[in-house]
């Protein structure tokens, strides 16, 4: 049996309330450790914000209750503080051995939530260029 061994990155975006979202973010707790959060100023001088970690990310530490305290609760609470005219990706790489390859993104709004494939996405451009859109193939092995 091997090992998942992921690593996440976010692109940078707006929140609503600064310390607010710090204060948030200092009880996000990753699989392999801490989550590194990263500001810069946009064009407009307004701060932004990113974040990633190696592991991926676990889900708040000091919950009241360590069953409500996944990643589900993360991106409910994640969602609280984004701005209503930004959002955030998550981009997350991964690998199994070389048997399970993934590579996957998680758009984020602050009331909306898609995730997106990246072998779903191949698989369905392949079927496009194919000219079948009944066409098929294992990616995973």
């Amino acid at each position: 049996m091997a090992n998942y061994h992921c690593a996440i990155r976010t692109n940078y975006f707006h929140v609503k309330d600064s310390e607010l979202f710090r204060q948030f973010m200092s009880c996000v707790y990753g699989a392999d450790g801490s989550i590194e959060l990263w500001e810069e100023k946009d064009a407009d001088g307004q701060a932004t914000f990113a974040f990633g970690a190696n592991g991926g990310i676990s889900g708040l530490r000091d919950a009241l209750d360590v069953d409500e305290a996944g990643y589900d609760v993360f991106i409910r609470g994640l969602q609280q503080h984004i701005r209503e005219d930004d959002a955030v990706i998550i981009l997350e790489v991964g690998r199994e051995k070389l048997c399970y390859l993934v590579g996957s993104a998680e758009i984020i709004t602050c009331n909306g939530l898609e995730q997106l494939d990246i072998s779903d996405l191949a698989q369905h451009h392949a079927a496009i260029m194919l000219g079948n859109p009944n066409w098929e193939t294992s990616l995973d092995y």
